[in-house]
């Protein structure tokens, strides 16, 4: 290790974890370490000299991996009220992930990644195994830096009760091939494309802005489960009075509205029938009317002559 970063210890605060963003975003300080999956060792020294993760619990490492908490902000839509709500975690307190819902968490770790670190998550196996499923498989790229805004679904018919800070996620980080921007050894002229500054620290709303016009989006579940149930009303509603009535009864009282209907439609059709030939009958009239009207004026006029 370059004896220069040798003796660097985590950032106390967010401010010094920024500074060191800044000086190593295109600075590699472990060039020995080669493109690929991090082992917990070069984490665990990327992420003290860099900041990429903060803050930083060395006890949270497995050997490929780092755990997340469940700590952060909590957004999602009420069923009832269509509201979006927020509620933000607190250690050891409750959470209940209900059935059928989709919730958002904004986690409260941040990430400072250096233009050659990436990462992917994936939700701990034993919630994975409850039932619970997490919106992964994008890849975080290079250069991001803020608080990650994480869906997280249970599809399941029971209700799932999290606490604050309970693992949530295991991040890998991956190393990308060498670029001139931090490797001097590395090929010149090849083109990079750096994460976009104002792309970086966004708040959630501004997520929800770009992804689903500012605001979460929610389960559809509910609202058909609620639809079935008021089917499953008029189903029980009909059965009930056919019970009540009896099956002969009802089917005579089905023909006896059928009959009604019908009896409706034609004398509907009667009246329009009787309509057409009143109005038939009245243009009738109105032409000879007119006729008379012309033979009046004929013979007032012939007898002003005279």
């Amino acid at each position: 290790m370059n004896e220069n970063y040798s003796n660097y210890q985590f950032a106390n605060d967010e401010k010094e974890a920024k500074t060191r963003f800044e000086e190593f975003s295109s600075k590699d300080p472990l060039p020995d370490v080669p493109p690929a999956l991090l082992n917990s060792g070069d984490i665990h020294d990327y992420a003290r000299i860099t900041s990429m993760v903060f803050p930083f619990d060395k006890n949270k490492l497995k050997s490929a991996s780092y755990e997340i908490d469940f700590l952060g902000d909590v957004y999602h839509v009420n069923d009832e009220t269509g509201k979006v709500e927020k509620e933000t975690l607190v250690k050891g307190e409750p959470f209940i992930l209900k059935k059928n819902s989709i919730v958002f968490v904004f986690i409260e770790t941040k990430f400072f990644l250096p233009d050659y670190i990436a990462i992917r998550f994936n939700l701990r196996i034993t919630l994975v195994h409850r039932g619970l499923l997490l919106g992964t498989g994008p890849l975080v790229d290079p250069g991001f830096a803020g608080r990650l805004l994480i869906p997280l679904h249970n599809l399941t018919s029971e209700d799932y009760i999290l606490h604050g800070e309970d693992g949530l996620i295991w991040v890998e980080f991956t190393k990308l091939s060498p670029h001139i921007r931090w490797d001097s050894s590395a090929r010149s002229g090849a083109d990079y494309h750096p994460f976009p500054a104002n792309k970086q620290n966004l708040p959630a709303y501004e997520y929800f802005k770009k992804a689903s016009n500012g605001r979460p989006a929610g389960s559809s579940i509910p609202g058909e489960v609620t639809v079935i149930k008021r089917d499953l009303e008029k189903t029980y509603s009909i059965v009930k009075f056919i019970g009540s009535v009896g099956f002969v009864g009802f089917i005579a009282l089905v023909i006896m509205t059928w009959d009604l209907i019908s009896n409706a439609n034609q004398n509907i059709a009667t009246a329009r029938d009787e309509i057409t030939n009143f109005s038939k009958d009245q243009t009738e009239l109105n032409k000879r009317l007119n006729l008379l009207k012309l033979k009046l004026n004929r013979l007032l006029n012939h007898r002003r002559k005279h």
